[in-house]
């Protein structure tokens, strides 16, 4: 039951940072990507000193927290131009495809066993992820839009690759010390960067939405952590695809609740593909 609970956060928690950014791209466009990252960093480096009951620090993590700060900076910074150049709904959809990174470590190096229903899940969780974001409207692509986009899609599958490494070297410790530092590092590279690339629009990308990246800040401290915690619990080449899976059903009661939108044919079926994919993925 534990587990539902934190694979039910993390994915609510992928959605929310992604539905977030897109109002302050709307204001800035690709302007402020650093100052945003600065504040997300931000929030979500307080997230981890708040929730921490005891920290010690070791030097053993340290590689493990530059590896990390570097692939979330990129993951941070691209997700959020890809964002501006391009479609929400395509962004978010390829993105979803870099949790296939962490899962195939799993597999590869990790030795996690591959269930009888992993196979034909895997299939139909990349037909719904296609079919779910297809719309009716003609994509726009670019080839600043495709680098942002491969970009952080390396990015964020990395970002959890380094997560896992560092647990299984460190026997599960050093959670929230691990991020603290990572976070640290990020914050500081993303000020600098912000105070030379941006400071004349500092005030208008503040105007902009510095809530957004506070409410992203904490969302993605709290993905983070949860990750960390229930990949201890659960095998991450089973744990992924859920939270891909699972990003189903929040794109379908938002689109259907908040912004009053129905699903297409296209997407209404690949919602039910969403659904075996997470049914064969558990057998």
């Amino acid at each position: 039951m534990l587990n539902v609970i934190f694979l039910i956060a993390i994915i609510l928690g992928v959605s929310g940072q992604n539905i977030v950014r897109k109002p302050y791209t709307k204001k800035v466009g690709d302007g402020g990507v650093y100052f945003f990252s600065t504040l997300l960093s931000v929030a979500a480096l307080i997230f981890f000193v708040v929730t921490s009951t005891e920290l010690e620090f070791d030097n053993s993590f340290i590689p493990y927290s530059i590896g990390f700060a570097a692939a979330y900076a990129i993951s941070s910074v691209f997700m959020v131009l890809a964002i501006a150049y391009g479609s929400l709904s395509l962004t978010s959809l390829f993105i979803s495809y870099s949790l296939m990174i962490p899962t195939f470590y799993g597999l590869i190096f990790l030795n996690d066993d591959m269930s009888i229903g992993f196979i034909p899940g895997l299939f139909l969780l990349m037909i719904s992820l296609f079919l779910v974001n297809k719309s009716d409207e003609k994509a726009k692509f670019s080839f600043k839009w495709i680098i942002c986009v491969v970009l952080s899609f390396v990015g964020n599958g990395m970002c959890t690759v380094i997560q896992k490494m560092q647990q299984v070297a460190s026997h599960g410790v050093y959670k929230n010390e691990f991020m603290i530092v990572a976070l640290a590092i990020v914050t500081v590279v993303m000020l600098v960067m912000s105070l030379i690339k941006e400071r004349k629009i500092l005030k208008v990308c503040a105007k902009a939405g510095w809530h957004w990246a506070l409410i992203c800040g904490i969302l993605n401290g709290m993905v983070n952590l949860f990750v960390m915690i229930l990949s201890d619990r659960m095998a991450v080449s089973l744990m992924f695809p859920l939270i891909s899976a699972g990003g189903l059903v929040v794109t379908y009661i938002i689109s259907r609740f908040c912004y009053k939108e129905k699903l297409t044919k296209v997407q209404f079926v690949g919602f039910v593909f969403g659904l075996f994919a997470v049914v064969f993925l558990n057998i």
